[in-house]
Protein backbone atom coordinates (compact mmCIF):
# COMPACT_ATOMS: atom_id res chain seq x y z
CA UNK A 1 0.00 0.00 0.00
CA UNK A 2 1.64 3.65 -1.10
CA UNK A 3 1.93 5.68 1.93
CA UNK A 4 2.45 9.15 1.50
CA UNK A 5 3.58 11.52 4.30
CA UNK A 6 2.23 15.33 3.30
CA UNK A 7 1.80 18.60 4.62
CA UNK A 8 -1.56 19.00 5.75
CA UNK A 9 -1.77 22.30 7.86
CA UNK A 10 -3.80 24.95 6.75
CA UNK A 11 -4.10 28.63 7.39
CA UNK A 12 -5.96 31.42 6.19
CA UNK A 13 -4.09 34.60 6.53
CA UNK A 14 -7.38 36.57 7.94
CA UNK A 15 -10.13 36.04 5.18
CA UNK A 16 -10.84 39.15 4.66
CA UNK A 17 -7.24 40.36 3.92
CA UNK A 18 -6.79 37.83 1.13
CA UNK A 19 -10.07 39.03 -0.64
CA UNK A 20 -7.89 42.29 -1.57
CA UNK A 21 -8.31 42.15 -5.70
CA UNK A 22 -11.49 40.25 -5.52
CA UNK A 23 -14.89 41.49 -6.66
CA UNK A 24 -17.04 41.97 -3.46
CA UNK A 25 -20.21 40.64 -5.92
CA UNK A 26 -18.70 37.60 -6.42
CA UNK A 27 -20.02 35.08 -3.42
CA UNK A 28 -17.51 33.06 -2.30
CA UNK A 29 -17.83 29.37 -4.22
CA UNK A 30 -19.03 26.76 -2.00
CA UNK A 31 -16.92 23.42 -0.41
CA UNK A 32 -18.12 21.14 -3.38
CA UNK A 33 -17.55 23.49 -5.65
CA UNK A 34 -13.73 24.34 -5.18
CA UNK A 35 -13.77 20.17 -4.75
CA UNK A 36 -15.09 19.64 -8.04
CA UNK A 37 -12.31 22.64 -9.88
CA UNK A 38 -9.85 20.22 -7.78
CA UNK A 39 -11.16 16.72 -8.84
CA UNK A 40 -11.31 17.37 -12.63
CA UNK A 41 -7.73 19.15 -12.70
CA UNK A 42 -6.53 16.12 -10.79
CA UNK A 43 -8.20 13.48 -13.32
CA UNK A 44 -6.67 15.97 -16.28
CA UNK A 45 -3.26 15.67 -15.09
CA UNK A 46 -3.54 11.53 -14.23
CA UNK A 47 -5.07 11.58 -17.78
CA UNK A 48 -1.73 12.99 -18.99
CA UNK A 49 1.03 10.69 -17.40
CA UNK A 50 2.64 8.65 -20.80
CA UNK A 51 3.37 4.80 -20.73
CA UNK A 52 6.74 5.25 -19.29
CA UNK A 53 4.96 6.94 -16.29
CA UNK A 54 6.64 10.10 -16.36
CA UNK A 55 4.22 13.42 -17.63
CA UNK A 56 6.28 15.24 -20.75
CA UNK A 57 5.17 18.67 -22.19
CA UNK A 58 3.55 18.90 -25.21
CA UNK A 59 4.07 22.73 -24.88
CA UNK A 60 7.96 23.68 -24.42
CA UNK A 61 11.01 21.43 -25.54
CA UNK A 62 12.82 21.47 -22.60
CA UNK A 63 10.50 19.88 -20.38
CA UNK A 64 9.63 17.32 -22.93
CA UNK A 65 12.06 14.61 -20.88
CA UNK A 66 9.90 15.01 -18.55
CA UNK A 67 12.88 14.59 -15.91
CA UNK A 68 11.42 17.92 -14.14
CA UNK A 69 8.39 17.82 -15.03
CA UNK A 70 7.19 14.68 -13.64
CA UNK A 71 8.47 15.22 -9.52
CA UNK A 72 6.81 18.21 -9.71
CA UNK A 73 3.58 16.97 -10.83
CA UNK A 74 3.59 13.72 -8.97
CA UNK A 75 4.05 15.51 -6.02
CA UNK A 76 1.33 18.02 -6.28
CA UNK A 77 -1.26 15.50 -7.29
CA UNK A 78 -0.67 13.07 -4.09
CA UNK A 79 -0.57 15.75 -1.97
CA UNK A 80 -4.01 16.92 -3.24
CA UNK A 81 -5.07 12.89 -3.73
CA UNK A 82 -4.56 11.59 -0.36
CA UNK A 83 -6.96 8.48 -0.47
CA UNK A 84 -5.71 7.29 -4.07
CA UNK A 85 -7.68 4.52 -5.67
CA UNK A 86 -5.95 1.04 -7.51
CA UNK A 87 -5.53 2.82 -10.76
CA UNK A 88 -3.82 5.93 -8.93
CA UNK A 89 -1.51 3.77 -7.02
CA UNK A 90 -0.31 2.06 -10.09
CA UNK A 91 0.06 4.67 -11.83
CA UNK A 92 1.92 6.50 -8.68
CA UNK A 93 4.25 3.25 -8.68
CA UNK A 94 4.97 3.93 -12.28
CA UNK A 95 6.21 7.72 -11.91
CA UNK A 96 8.37 6.67 -9.23
CA UNK A 97 9.92 4.05 -11.08
CA UNK A 98 10.41 7.35 -13.90
CA UNK A 99 12.06 9.20 -11.36
CA UNK A 100 14.45 6.56 -10.06
CA UNK A 101 15.67 6.24 -13.86
CA UNK A 102 16.35 9.49 -14.00
CA UNK A 103 18.86 9.78 -11.19
CA UNK A 104 22.82 9.78 -12.92
CA UNK A 105 25.85 8.24 -11.43
CA UNK A 106 26.03 11.41 -9.26
CA UNK A 107 22.55 11.55 -7.82
CA UNK A 108 21.69 14.63 -10.20
CA UNK A 109 18.07 14.54 -11.86
CA UNK A 110 17.88 16.51 -15.39
CA UNK A 111 20.90 15.64 -17.30
CA UNK A 112 19.40 12.84 -19.08
CA UNK A 113 20.56 14.83 -21.96
CA UNK A 114 24.42 16.08 -22.19
CA UNK A 115 23.92 18.88 -24.13
CA UNK A 116 20.54 20.17 -22.12
CA UNK A 117 20.41 20.48 -18.83
CA UNK A 118 16.40 20.65 -17.22
CA UNK A 119 17.16 22.58 -14.25
CA UNK A 120 18.98 20.00 -12.17
CA UNK A 121 18.67 21.25 -8.82
CA UNK A 122 14.83 22.16 -9.23
CA UNK A 123 14.55 18.59 -10.65
CA UNK A 124 16.51 16.75 -7.86
CA UNK A 125 14.92 18.85 -5.15
CA UNK A 126 11.78 17.78 -6.20
CA UNK A 127 12.73 13.90 -6.64
CA UNK A 128 14.09 13.89 -3.10
CA UNK A 129 10.79 14.67 -1.83
CA UNK A 130 8.75 12.21 -4.15
CA UNK A 131 10.99 9.20 -2.73
CA UNK A 132 11.13 10.28 0.80
CA UNK A 133 7.01 11.12 0.82
CA UNK A 134 6.92 7.48 -0.60
CA UNK A 135 8.67 6.07 2.33
CA UNK A 136 10.32 3.11 0.76
CA UNK A 137 13.46 1.51 1.91
CA UNK A 138 14.70 0.55 -0.81
CA UNK A 139 15.01 4.28 -1.94
CA UNK A 140 17.23 5.12 0.99
CA UNK A 141 20.62 4.83 -0.84
CA UNK A 142 19.14 6.43 -3.80
CA UNK A 143 17.63 9.43 -1.64
CA UNK A 144 21.48 9.85 0.52
CA UNK A 145 22.91 10.16 -3.05
CA UNK A 146 20.90 12.82 -4.24
CA UNK A 147 20.78 14.79 -0.98
CA UNK A 148 24.70 14.26 -1.54
CA UNK A 149 24.33 16.32 -4.76
CA UNK A 150 22.20 19.16 -3.08
CA UNK A 151 24.65 19.52 -0.57
CA UNK A 152 27.31 19.97 -2.53
CA UNK A 153 25.80 22.50 -4.53
CA UNK A 154 25.28 25.17 -1.85
CA UNK A 155 27.39 28.20 -2.61
CA UNK A 156 30.03 28.43 -0.02
CA UNK A 157 33.74 28.64 0.54
CA UNK A 158 34.55 25.14 -0.46
CA UNK A 159 33.03 26.18 -4.00
CA UNK A 160 34.58 29.38 -3.76
CA UNK A 161 32.11 32.05 -2.88
CA UNK A 162 33.25 33.19 0.44
CA UNK A 163 30.95 34.72 3.76
CA UNK A 164 31.11 38.26 1.89
CA UNK A 165 30.04 36.99 -1.56
CA UNK A 166 26.10 38.01 -2.29
CA UNK A 167 25.17 34.07 -3.19
CA UNK A 168 26.86 32.47 -0.47
CA UNK A 169 24.49 30.20 1.36
CA UNK A 170 22.35 29.85 -1.79
CA UNK A 171 21.23 26.93 -4.49
CA UNK A 172 21.06 28.06 -8.13
CA UNK A 173 20.65 26.05 -11.38
CA UNK A 174 22.64 23.04 -10.79
CA UNK A 175 24.98 21.30 -12.40
CA UNK A 176 28.57 22.81 -13.37
CA UNK A 177 29.39 26.33 -12.80
CA UNK A 178 29.92 28.46 -15.62
CA UNK A 179 33.43 29.61 -16.55
CA UNK A 180 34.98 32.83 -14.94
CA UNK A 181 33.79 32.53 -11.14
CA UNK A 182 30.30 33.25 -11.98
CA UNK A 183 27.75 31.51 -10.05
CA UNK A 184 25.27 31.74 -12.43
CA UNK A 185 21.83 32.10 -12.50
CA UNK A 186 20.84 32.10 -8.24
CA UNK A 187 17.44 32.78 -7.09
CA UNK A 188 15.40 32.46 -3.96
CA UNK A 189 13.40 30.18 -5.79
CA UNK A 190 15.85 27.29 -6.22
CA UNK A 191 17.37 28.12 -2.58
CA UNK A 192 13.72 27.41 -1.29
CA UNK A 193 13.42 24.60 -3.46
CA UNK A 194 16.56 22.43 -1.97
CA UNK A 195 16.15 23.47 1.65
CA UNK A 196 12.49 21.75 1.22
CA UNK A 197 13.87 18.65 0.30
CA UNK A 198 17.00 18.47 2.59
CA UNK A 199 14.52 19.23 5.24
CA UNK A 200 12.12 16.32 4.14
CA UNK A 201 14.87 14.12 3.84
CA UNK A 202 16.28 15.33 7.41
CA UNK A 203 19.66 16.26 5.83
CA UNK A 204 19.99 19.84 6.55
CA UNK A 205 23.15 20.10 9.25
CA UNK A 206 23.61 23.65 11.27
CA UNK A 207 26.57 24.73 8.81
CA UNK A 208 24.16 24.39 5.49
CA UNK A 209 21.48 25.98 7.67
CA UNK A 210 23.53 28.96 9.13
CA UNK A 211 24.64 29.37 5.71
CA UNK A 212 21.44 29.60 3.78
CA UNK A 213 20.27 31.72 7.13
CA UNK A 214 22.46 34.23 6.03
CA UNK A 215 21.73 34.46 2.33
CA UNK A 216 18.06 34.57 3.71
CA UNK A 217 19.01 37.80 6.36
CA UNK A 218 20.62 39.57 3.22
CA UNK A 219 17.77 38.92 0.67
CA UNK A 220 14.96 40.47 3.16
CA UNK A 221 13.95 44.04 2.92
CA UNK A 222 11.37 45.54 5.18
CA UNK A 223 9.95 42.36 6.20
CA UNK A 224 9.52 41.09 2.30
CA UNK A 225 11.89 38.99 0.35
CA UNK A 226 13.49 40.20 -3.52
CA UNK A 227 14.11 37.13 -5.91
CA UNK A 228 18.29 37.29 -6.99
CA UNK A 229 21.52 39.10 -5.80
CA UNK A 230 22.85 38.42 -9.20
CA UNK A 231 20.37 38.41 -11.82
CA UNK A 232 18.80 42.14 -11.58
CA UNK A 233 16.30 41.21 -14.62
CA UNK A 234 15.00 38.71 -12.87
CA UNK A 235 13.58 41.04 -9.87
CA UNK A 236 10.82 42.00 -12.17
CA UNK A 237 11.86 45.96 -12.23
CA UNK A 238 10.80 46.28 -8.72
CA UNK A 239 13.81 49.18 -8.00
CA UNK A 240 14.62 52.25 -6.45
CA UNK A 241 17.44 54.02 -5.84
CA UNK A 242 19.55 55.11 -2.61
CA UNK A 243 23.40 56.41 -2.12
CA UNK A 244 24.92 53.26 -3.31
CA UNK A 245 22.52 53.13 -6.58
CA UNK A 246 19.59 50.62 -7.60
CA UNK A 247 18.71 48.38 -4.52
CA UNK A 248 15.45 45.59 -5.19
CA UNK A 249 12.69 46.11 -3.90
CA UNK A 250 10.06 42.59 -2.29
CA UNK A 251 7.60 41.52 -4.08
CA UNK A 252 4.86 38.81 -3.07
CA UNK A 253 6.09 35.57 -5.18
CA UNK A 254 9.79 36.41 -3.86
CA UNK A 255 8.67 37.43 -0.30
CA UNK A 256 6.73 33.73 0.19
CA UNK A 257 9.76 31.95 -1.29
CA UNK A 258 11.54 33.50 1.18
CA UNK A 259 9.25 32.63 3.84
CA UNK A 260 9.04 28.81 2.65
CA UNK A 261 13.06 28.86 2.74
CA UNK A 262 13.35 29.87 5.98
CA UNK A 263 11.02 27.80 7.61
CA UNK A 264 12.46 25.00 5.95
CA UNK A 265 15.95 25.88 7.32
CA UNK A 266 14.63 25.65 10.53
CA UNK A 267 13.72 29.03 11.41
CA UNK A 268 10.29 28.74 13.75
CA UNK A 269 7.14 30.54 13.14
CA UNK A 270 7.01 32.90 15.85
CA UNK A 271 10.80 34.47 14.69
CA UNK A 272 10.74 37.75 13.56
CA UNK A 273 11.86 37.46 10.25
CA UNK A 274 8.71 34.59 9.55
CA UNK A 275 6.40 37.75 10.68
CA UNK A 276 8.17 40.16 9.20
CA UNK A 277 7.50 38.48 5.75
CA UNK A 278 3.94 37.18 6.58
CA UNK A 279 3.63 41.10 7.92
CA UNK A 280 4.76 41.93 4.35
CA UNK A 281 1.85 39.73 2.27
CA UNK A 282 -0.19 40.68 4.66
CA UNK A 283 -0.11 44.64 3.47
CA UNK A 284 0.31 43.10 -0.20
CA UNK A 285 -3.22 40.92 0.03
CA UNK A 286 -4.00 40.90 -3.73
CA UNK A 287 -4.21 37.56 -5.34
CA UNK A 288 -4.70 38.37 -8.99
CA UNK A 289 -1.46 40.69 -9.26
CA UNK A 290 1.46 40.02 -7.31
CA UNK A 291 1.96 42.78 -4.78
CA UNK A 292 5.50 44.64 -5.69
CA UNK A 293 5.33 43.73 -9.39
CA UNK A 294 5.12 47.07 -11.30
CA UNK A 295 1.40 46.49 -13.50
CA UNK A 296 3.20 48.22 -16.12
CA UNK A 297 5.84 46.20 -16.49
CA UNK A 298 6.71 45.18 -20.50
CA UNK A 299 7.19 41.79 -20.10
CA UNK A 300 3.81 41.66 -17.75
CA UNK A 301 5.40 39.87 -15.19
CA UNK A 302 1.91 40.59 -12.76
CA UNK A 303 0.28 38.04 -15.66
CA UNK A 304 2.54 35.51 -16.22
CA UNK A 305 2.99 34.30 -13.07
CA UNK A 306 -0.43 34.17 -11.94
CA UNK A 307 -0.84 30.43 -11.33
CA UNK A 308 2.42 30.50 -10.02
CA UNK A 309 1.79 33.34 -7.84
CA UNK A 310 -1.89 31.47 -6.71
CA UNK A 311 0.17 28.19 -5.85
CA UNK A 312 3.25 30.07 -3.61
CA UNK A 313 0.92 31.81 -2.02
CA UNK A 314 -1.34 28.47 -0.75
CA UNK A 315 1.55 26.84 -0.08
CA UNK A 316 2.17 30.24 2.47
CA UNK A 317 -0.80 29.03 3.63
CA UNK A 318 -0.85 25.51 4.63
CA UNK A 319 2.99 26.01 6.02
CA UNK A 320 1.70 28.76 8.31
CA UNK A 321 -1.41 26.87 9.43
CA UNK A 322 -2.68 29.99 11.65
CA UNK A 323 -6.15 29.00 11.13
CA UNK A 324 -8.64 26.32 9.71
CA UNK A 325 -10.62 28.98 7.46
CA UNK A 326 -10.22 27.95 3.83
CA UNK A 327 -8.72 30.24 1.16
CA UNK A 328 -11.85 30.95 -0.76
CA UNK A 329 -10.78 33.72 -2.76
CA UNK A 330 -8.13 31.17 -4.88
CA UNK A 331 -11.26 29.04 -5.90
CA UNK A 332 -13.12 32.16 -6.83
CA UNK A 333 -10.15 32.96 -9.34
CA UNK A 334 -10.04 29.97 -10.48
CA UNK A 335 -14.03 28.97 -10.81
CA UNK A 336 -14.11 30.23 -14.34
CA UNK A 337 -10.82 29.75 -15.68
CA UNK A 338 -11.21 25.83 -15.86
CA UNK A 339 -10.92 24.28 -19.18
CA UNK A 340 -13.48 21.44 -20.01
CA UNK A 341 -11.12 18.72 -20.09
CA UNK A 342 -10.23 20.03 -15.93
CA UNK A 343 -6.57 21.86 -17.26
CA UNK A 344 -6.16 25.30 -16.65
CA UNK A 345 -3.71 27.56 -18.89
CA UNK A 346 -2.28 31.20 -18.94
CA UNK A 347 -2.74 32.79 -22.27
CA UNK A 348 -0.19 35.34 -21.11
CA UNK A 349 2.64 32.60 -19.51
CA UNK A 350 5.23 31.74 -22.52
CA UNK A 351 8.11 33.16 -20.01
CA UNK A 352 7.39 31.23 -17.18
CA UNK A 353 5.79 28.48 -19.54
CA UNK A 354 2.25 28.93 -17.89
CA UNK A 355 0.89 28.62 -21.59
CA UNK A 356 1.70 24.56 -20.70
CA UNK A 357 -1.68 22.99 -19.19
CA UNK A 358 0.41 20.56 -17.02
CA UNK A 359 2.27 22.98 -16.04
CA UNK A 360 -0.07 25.72 -15.14
CA UNK A 361 -2.53 22.84 -13.60
CA UNK A 362 -0.47 21.24 -11.64
CA UNK A 363 0.01 25.23 -9.41
CA UNK A 364 -3.85 25.20 -9.75
CA UNK A 365 -4.26 22.04 -7.88
CA UNK A 366 -1.13 23.19 -5.23
CA UNK A 367 -3.54 26.03 -4.77
CA UNK A 368 -6.83 24.72 -4.61
CA UNK A 369 -5.52 22.26 -2.36
CA UNK A 370 -4.81 24.63 0.04
CA UNK A 371 -8.24 26.78 -0.83
CA UNK A 372 -9.75 23.00 0.11
CA UNK A 373 -7.74 22.14 4.02
CA UNK A 374 -9.51 22.49 6.86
Amino acid sequence: MFKWIGLKRCLSLILTLWLGGCSASLPPPPLDTAQQLLDRACHYLWSKQSDDGGWHSETHGLLRSGQALTPFVLHALVEATPQLNEQQRDQVERALDFIRSSVNSDGVVGLGDPDVAEYPNYASAFAVRCLVAAGRQQDRDLIELICRYLQSQQFSDDRGFGRDHPVHGAWGFGGPLPRGGSPGHVDISYTRHVLEALRDADAIDEKIAGRSQLFLNRMQREGGFYFSPVVGAANKGNTAEDDEGIIYLPYATATSEGLLALLASGVQLADRRVLGALAWLESHPDLDHPGGIPSDHPEQWGKVLFYYHLAIRGEVAIASSNSDHLLEPLAILLADRQRVDGSFVNPHGTLMKEDDPILATTLAITALDAALCR
